[in-house]
């Protein structure tokens, strides 16, 4: 499918068909296109019951609500960290898994929250009432910042709830979301991540695949479990061949709206310097792994997260490298140009130059405010602390957006979490970030002489790493408690962030009043001429909010033949022996255990051409009866450049099937209350 420009050219495409391209807003689906294809009405009641039943997961993916008594479903990788800070050198429960056989084994996950949408509003226009076009950009760009805390202040403050403003199309929407968040969340059962990841990275991304990618949660309120009317039955029998199927879940970012020029900014300059920071750190945890099993756990999760991105974004710099992506967006943009004046197509233009200029301060707010400017665990607690000492002073609409009033709650979860910090590994991580931050902005730069003092790397982290007692959650709560205490800490930690903060909220400053605003500017124009061709009937792109997706489980052709859509138990043990039970393909002991009682022809994971990306990760699929099918877990390698542009000629999402999770429960765990509470919650 060509870009979203290229819709300008077909407009047949949308008025006489409908594809299952698209992640649509709940208060957006489009009922009529549905319908007419696949026969099924998504009416209001349909749609309210399917978003109260979904979360989102403060762990970066999504989940849905599986009985009436809180028990919530997500995939084993999203819900990773929480088993991890449960486990210990003498109990791994990522390598032997767990299962609680009643309420009091329940684990309480620290630093954990899941969030579920009650309510959507328009506020476009809100927001746009506070901005001048006399204004500069700069000025712009402050007052719609002004405007949007001021917006979620007032909504947390009549409702309690927590306010999320949601830019849509660039910035051509505004939308308040309304979340009721949920802190107590326990860890019901969890599979042995040997059978959860089944090959490892080598079939990330990768189908066939025979993953049993599933955790379960439960959600605890006033001690006792969750009380919820609405949540998603069990199917009896699975997806079917040609049924409409429905995932709900957080899509975290798409980009299609992008121009050429931006696609070639991350082809050329961002996404090279990306991979380059993400095979550094992932060469720093080999090398910490390599000096123990122990230090190999600890390291574990991080690995995992690394390499995974690391996949995920050398697939989309070879897809914008390819003869597809960039070539179809410059030729349907260079056909929507032609047809507007100079001035309409002046947005184009001044996002090109800011781009262009962006490139002067990348590489210093990447290691000052970006992704890379937290070296580790303790030096982000130091940040936020050092932050939210300086900010509470200022009026809520003028703070930086993580410490307005409405986001205090979050931030206080972060900062007093009871989450293991093991200090070698601190130490490995500070090591590895500074010397990255002294190599990219050079020994003369004034931020690494603030940094280290005229000391070598080495010499400042064995002082940072002595001087600091931020592993305490004592001493962190009472700096939180009293922020004032913070002008005169000489906490090492601390100190060394005091010392980076000027020059990383310069670069912040930069960012948020030259690309950031002009992105928010120009995309919105840009929507704008859409939006005059089609109204609003395309979706705006992923923002980590819930979406609809809409598709069916079918395979695909590759050159070797015929991708079949799904794969069974079966397939896994025929697997472990062509492998000769070797890792990543050996099997748990469990399943190795229990082969006798498992039906190998049940089905175990399944392709479907629904639209996902990363976020979506946990996602229920049901079907129109609004019943449990499957659980998104991954995309094929040929979906990982959708971030860009959809196509379902061989891109597809996987999910694991319902039959398998209930299988496994009942004949490979013994896990017959968690098995009894989904069956109870089944449509006979």
């Amino acid at each position: 499918m060509k870009s979203i420009f290229a819709f300008l050219i077909a407009v047949t495409v949308i008025i006489q068909g409908f594809s299952d391209e698209g992640m649509w807003p709940l208060n957006q689906i489009p009922q009529k296109q549905i319908y007419e294809r696949y026969g099924e009405s998504l009416d209001e009641e349909w749609a309210t019951h399917a978003q109260l039943s979904c979360l989102r997961v403060s762990f970066g993916g999504s989940a849905s609500f599986v009985s009436p008594s809180g028990l919530v479903m997500t995939n084993h990788h999203v819900g990773s960290k929480a088993i991890y800070d449960f486990s210990t050198e003498e109990n791994d429960l990522i390598k032997e898994g767990f299962y609680a056989e009643n309420l009091e084994a329940e684990l309480k996950c620290p630093n954990a929250y899941m969030d579920q949408l009650i309510s959507i509003r328009d506020v476009t226009e809100e927001v746009n009432a506070q901005i001048d076009s006399e204004m500069s950009l700069e000025k712009r760009e402050e007052a719609r910042k002004g405007v949007i805390a001021k917006i979620k202040e007032k909504a947390h403050k009549e409702t309690d709830l927590q306010p999320e403003v949601v830019t849509l199309y660039q910035g051509a929407r505004y939308h308040l979301y309304l979340y009721k968040r949920f802190t107590d969340i326990r860890l019901v059962m969890a599979p042995e991540e040997s059978i959860a990841f089944f090959g490892g990275d080598i079939e990330n991304f990768e189908f066939p695949s025979h993953d049993l990618d599933v955790a379960f949660f439960r959600i605890y309120e006033n001690g006792q479990p969750l009380q919820n009317k609405d949540y998603f039955r069990w199917s009896v029998s699975g997806p079917k061949l040609g049924e409409p199927l429905f995932v709900l879940g957080h899509p975290g970012r798409t980009e299609r709206l992008f121009t050429k020029d931006h696609l070639y900014f991350y082809r050329d300059y961002a996404f090279p310097f990306l991979l380059e920071f993400i095979q550094g750190r992932i060469q720093c945890l080999d090398s910490f792994a390599k000096k123990s099993e122990e230090n190999a756990r600890v390291a574990a999760q991080d690995k995992s997260r690394y390499s995974n991105a690391l996949k995920a974004y050398s697939a989309l710099a070879k897809g914008l490298n390819g003869e597809m992506i960039i070539p179809n967006k410059s030729e349907s943009e260079a056909t929507i140009l032609s047809k507007l004046s100079e001035e309409e197509q002046r947005p184009w233009k001044d996002l090109s130059d800011s781009l262009e200029h962006a490139k002067s301060y990348f590489a210093e707010h990447f290691y000052l405010e970006g992704r890379a400017s937290n070296f580790s665990k303790m030096f982000t607690f130091a940040r936020h602390l050092l932050r939210y000492a300086e900010e509470r002073s200022k009026p809520n609409e003028l703070r930086l957006k993580e410490y307005i009033d409405s986001e205090l709650p979050t931030l206080e979860l972060s900062l007093l979490t009871v989450e293991p910090i093991y200090i070698d590994f601190e130490r490995e991580l500070l090591s590895h970030g500074l010397s990255r931050f002294v190599e990219i902005l050079g020994e003369n730069h004034p931020a690494t002489q603030a940094a280290l003092e005229g000391k070598s790397v080495e010499d400042k982290v064995d002082e940072l790493i002595n001087g600091t007692r931020l592993f305490d959650l004592g001493y962190r709560r009472e700096l939180f408690q009293n922020p004032e205490n913070l002008v005169s800490c000489n906490d090492s930690l601390i100190c060394l962030a005091r010392s980076l903060d000027p020059f990383a909220r310069e670069l912040r400053e930069k960012m948020t009043y030259g690309l950031d605003a002009s992105k928010s500017e120009n995309y919105a124009k840009i929507a704008g001429v859409l939006f005059e061709h089609f109204g609003e009937s395309m979706y705006p792109d992923a923002t980590f909010t819930l979406r609809l997706s809409v598709g069916e489980m079918m395979g695909y052709h590759e050159e070797t033949g015929y991708i079949s859509p799904s794969t069974t138990l079966g397939g896994a043990y025929h697997k472990a022996i062509k492998n000769h039970h070797q890792a990543p393909y050996a099997l748990p002991t469990s399943w190795q255990t229990r082969q006798g009682f498992v039906n190998e022809d049940t089905p175990f994971n399944f392709a479907s051409t629904h639209d996902i990306i990363g976020g979506n990760s946990g996602s229920p699929v049901i079907n129109a009866q609004r019943e449990i099918v499957g659980l998104i877990f991954d995309g094929n390698m040929q979906s990982l450049t959708w971030d860009f542009e959809f196509d379902q000629k061989q891109g597809r999402a996987v999910s694991v099937h319902s039959e398998a999770i209930l299988h496994a429960l009942e004949h490979i765990y013994n896990a017959e209350a968690l098995a009894n509470e989904i069956r109870s919650c089944q449509n006979q």
